[in-house]
């Protein structure tokens, strides 16, 4: 985790012509506290061959909040694609429990609404232009992905963060979901939130693909994604992305709007960040 308030940069000058950007390697990055929340860890990765209008991928990590581990996960991708990777650090020294993580500190853990400025689905956007400033890229739109915990504020950024710029996002093994539901509090539904029904609508209509792994059949430890509540969803990440995906598009009909989720569900592989980017990809960036 990067303990300086500016990390050193290590750049490496690319070959080609002034219309790239400079490369740079890991795991250099910054930590960005130009917002009303906590301070929040950025590492950054752009390729060789980048150019300022390069693709932009924002990762959210999971529970462990191990942000280089995740971070790597992508670098060959991004490579062979050529896209910057941005991936968030938010420690659990700031962000400490799965209200303020996966639930992206919209409520506490006694339920009280967190003044909407400190969420921390407000700083996804504020980081991606503060990225594009410091190395000269113009990239209107953000791909968006998260395993597990960052699955979970995945899917549930792109129903509060209407406006995100946002080409696709991709909701990888959530350890819980919130369902389209209004009878249910929030993060488990969407009772007591500040949600209204063109909101929902447009979520539904959103380019998002559920990607999970066929074999994540295993029980989460968390209280939260252990809880009562989460365990009604289903008994594990499998049977909880499904319930989800199921939900939504019954509600998308109900509501006679343009269903965009779809599902991926991955063959021979479990809770596990590294196998399923590659699946990610695909529906990212293909």
């Amino acid at each position: 985790m990067i303990q300086a308030k500016t990390a050193p940069w290590t750049l490496l000058v690319s070959l080609c012509f002034c219309s790239e950007v400079e490369q740079v390697s890991p795991p250099w990055g910054f930590v960005f506290d130009d917002w009303a929340g906590e301070p929040v860890d950025v590492i950054v990765y752009i390729p060789g061959g980048a150019h300022k209008n390069t693709d932009i991928l924002m990762v959210i990590p999971g529970a462990s909040r191990d942000t280089q581990r995740f971070h790597a996960s992508w670098l060959s991708l991004a490579k062979e694609d050529t896209f910057v990777v941005v991936t968030i650090g938010a420690s659990t020294k700031h962000f400490p429990d799965e209200y303020s993580y996966n639930a992206g500190n919209v409520i506490n853990e006694r339920g009280n609404l967190v003044v909407p400025d400190r969420w921390l689905f407000n700083v996804i956007e504020k980081i991606f232009n503060k990225v594009k400033e410091k190395h000269g890229l113009q990239t209107e739109k953000f791909h968006l992905f998260g395993h597990s915990a960052g699955g979970g504020f995945v899917h549930r950024y792109m129903l509060f963060m209407t406006e995100a710029p946002v080409v696709k996002a991709v909701a990888a093994n959530p350890a819980f979901v919130t369902l389209p539901d209004k009878t249910v509090g929030y993060p488990f539904g969407l009772k007591n939130i500040p949600i209204n029904n063109t909101m929902i609508s447009r979520w539904l209509e959103k380019k998002m693909a559920i990607v999970l792994g066929a074999d994540d059949t295993g029980p989460r430890s968390k209280p939260l994604s252990n809880g009562l509540q989460a365990r009604r969803q289903g008994p594990n990440c499998l049977s909880r992305g499904k319930r989800l995906f199921g939900d939504a598009k019954k509600e998308a009909k109900k509501r006679e709007v343009n269903f965009g989720w779809s599902l991926n569900i991955v063959p021979r592989v479990g809770h596990d960040n590294r196998l399923i980017a590659p699946h990610a990809r695909k529906f990212l960036f293909n």
